[in-house]
């Protein structure tokens, strides 16, 4: 078996080599990016990744940040290459399922659990507020589900809620992610499940980088 980075520039390879085959401009369309013809066989495509503008270059398939920091992590730049080659166009539903109801979620559900479902309660159970305030540099919307809940736009039609319920005597704290029901429209459940995970330790990232604690070891 090959190892996980090269098992991940293979993924890649295959998505670029599909989308150059693909017609460029209709992949843009389909997945709410814009598309511009450059000449000698050269195009851009730029899609807004979790509040960041993205360019990505063909026939390279590179992929740039427009503003903010970079480069994007291996994994994130597959999703986002399967998302521009799957994108069927379809509109959201704003019906919210969990990833159990997503058709084939139940055999990835245990992996969901550990990676997503159960880091955002660690982090987020014991001040669930927190949520809205650090889901803000990633364009996060107050979400009236739960006792505290966001919405992210993952991508252009791809939106994550996030939603916790605070613990109390009786029961622990609980929190969970929900999709719109058209997602597997635009991305496989591995890619999902990647995507997740990637929005809840951002998340964290963000909570850290405000704790006081960390504030108070930083130099002045």
């Amino acid at each position: 078996m090959l190892p996980k980075q090269e098992n991940y520039q293979l993924a890649r390879q295959l998505a670029i080599e599909g989308l150059r085959q693909s017609d460029l401009k209709e992949r843009a369309v389909r997945s709410g990016g814009r598309y511009e013809a450059r000449g000698s066989g050269e195009a851009l495509v730029e899609l807004l990744y979790l509040g960041q503008e993205l360019r990505l270059s063909f026939p390279e398939g590179t992929i740039e940040t427009k503003d903010g920091p970079g480069p994007i992590p291996l994994r994130e730049e597959i999703i986002i290459l399967h998302y521009l080659e799957k994108a069927t166009g379809a509109l959201l539903t704003d019906r919210w399922i969990s990833f159990a109801e997503i058709p084939g979620g139940a055999f990835y559900y245990p992996v969901f659990l550990q990676r997503c479902k159960f880091p955002l309660v660690k982090f987020f159970g014991g001040d669930p507020e927190a949520l809205k305030t650090v889901a803000y540099p990633m364009q996060g919307m107050p979400l009236d589900l739960g006792d505290s809940g966001v919405k992210i736009q993952a991508l252009p039609f791809i939106p994550l809620a996030l939603i916790m319920w605070r613990g109390d005597a009786e029961f622990p704290a609980e929190g969970n992610l929900l999709f719109d029901v058209s997602i597997t429209e635009y991305l496989p459940l591995e890619d999902i499940v990647i995507l997740a995970e990637t929005v809840v330790w951002r998340l964290v990232k963000n909570k850290n980088a405000n704790s006081p604690q960390r504030a108070q070891r930083t130099p002045s």
